[in-house]
C-alpha cells in the first residue's frame, strides 16, 4: 500500500495485494517549519492508506514505512512464523548514506534514527493514548518541552491523544505499547535500511562526528555484498 500525490514515473505492480492511493490534499504550510509540515503530510497520507487497507484487506499487521527506506525480503515470512505478538520493533538495521555506493553502517539502534521501525498488530493500530507531542505540533508547557528534550523514551507529560499508528514519536513506541498494556517485541535480525543524506530527509540535521563517534561508525561499516543487495533491493 503506497499513498502519495503523484504516482512514480515507472510501471507499478499489477497485483491484488498492491495499491497506489493517489491523494490531492493541499500540502501543509511550511510556516510552522519544514519538519513539522513534513510530519503532518506524512500522517495525512498514512491515515488515508490505513483507512483504505482496513476496508480492502484483512492484514494481521501494519507497518508504516517512509518512501526512502527499504525492508528485508525475509521480514514478511518471518512474521508468519512467530507468535502473534502485539507488535515488533526493528532495533537492528542498516544506515545507508547517499554518498556511499558500496558501504553501509550496521546499527543496533535503528529505532532511534528511523521512523520506519514499528510493526503493529492490526487490532491495536487504532488504540489511543497520550502519544502526540511537539513532533506533531502539539503545544507543550515549558516543563513538557524540557521533559521531551531530556527523556526521549517515555510518554511526555502534556501529550495529546493520538492513535498507536498515527504518531511520529518513534523513540517512544515501547512506552506507548506499555501504556496500552502490551509488550513490544523485537525483530531479531537486521530488518530494514534507512537511506540518509540524499537531501530529502525531513528534518535531517548535519552530521557532526567527534573522534569517538567516527571510530564507532568505521567499526560498524560493512561492504554491501550481493546478498545484501538482493535482500533489500539496493541499487
Amino acid at each position: 500500500m503506497v499513498a502519495g500525490h503523484e504516482a512514480p514515473d515507472f510501471e507499478l505492480p499489477q497485483a491484488s495485494n498492491f495499491k497506489f492511493l493517489s491523494l490531492e490534499h493541499p500540502l501543509p504550510s511550511e510556516e510552522c517549519g519544514r519538519y513539522l509540515a513534513g510530519v503532518k503530510d506524512k500522517m495525512i497520507k498514512l491515515a488515508a492508506a490505513w483507512e483504505y487497507a482496513k476496508t480492502e484487506w484483512n492484514a494481521q499487521y501494519v507497518m508504516k514505512f517512509d518512501w526512502d527506506d527499504l525492508i528485508s525480503s525475509r521480514l514478511v515470512e518471518w512474521l508468519g512464523s512467530v507468535e502473534n505478538q502485539a507488535g515488533y520493533l526493528v532495533r537492528h538495521g542498516w544506515i545507508w548514506r547517499a554518498e556511499s555506493r558500496y558501504l553501509v553502517q550496521r546499527t543496533e539502534y535503528f529505532d532511534r534514527v528511523c521512523g520506519s521501525c514499528l510493526i503493529i498488530r492490526s487490532d491495536l493500530a487504532d488504540r489511543s493514548g497520550p502519544f502526540l507531542t511537539h513532533v506533531e505540533g502539539i503545544e507543550l508547557s515549558p516543563e513538557g518541552h524540557r521533559f521531551a528534550a531530556n527523556d526521549h523514551h517515555s510518554l511526555v507529560p502534556g501529550s495529546e491523544i493520538g492513535t498507536l499508528l498515527l504518531n511520529d514519536s518513534h523513540q517512544r513506541y515501547a512506552a506507548q505499547f506499555d501504556y496500552l498494556g502490551h509488550r513490544l517485541a523485537t525483530v531479531p535480525f537486521n530488518a530494514a535500511v534507512c537511506r540518509i543524506g540524499h537531501g530529502n530527509n525531513t528534518g535531517q540535521a548535519p552530521r557532526r562526528d567527534n573522534p569517538r563517534m567516527l571510530l564507532g561508525r568505521i567499526r560498524r561499516t560493512r561492504l554491501i555484498t550481493p546478498r545484501l543487495r538482493n535482500e533489500f533491493m539496493l541499487s
